[in-house]
């Protein structure tokens, strides 16, 4: 009876410890406008990301006025920001591709659209 027991709580914990849920918000990003400062925060949840396969793509020029990276290091590509004053108006992409350390293989796939007015 114990054994049984024992075999049906670790099968139990091991398909509970492989459901991680992934997440990141928001779902949608806010409008910027041209000249007006904007600030936008991306979150990447359920675990820690590896940076060093962690991937952020953007066809923002470099002179929009909008910088897209990590806060800092020690968040790395858990926590995302959007920041700057847009120069230009237009429909902007930026992709974050992420992986996770422990995470079996799961991954963050997200394209955002950064309308700015």
């Amino acid at each position: 009876m114990n054994s049984k027991l024992i075999v049906i709580f670790s099968i139990l914990l091991v398909l509970t410890g492989c459901g991680k849920k992934y997440t990141i918000t928001p779902d949608t990003l806010p409008v910027a406008y041209v000249n007006q400062e904007y600030k936008q925060t991306i979150k990447i949840s359920g675990g820690k990301v590896v940076d060093q396969y962690a991937r952020l793509e953007t066809n923002m020029p470099k002179n929009l006025g909008v910088t897209v990276q990590p806060v800092n290091d020690l968040d790395g590509y858990n926590i995302i920001e959007i920041k700057g004053i847009p120069k230009y108006r237009g429909e902007y992409i930026i992709t974050i591709k992420a992986d996770f350390f422990g995470g079996g293989g799961a991954e963050v796939n997200k394209t955002y659209n950064l309308i700015v007015q």
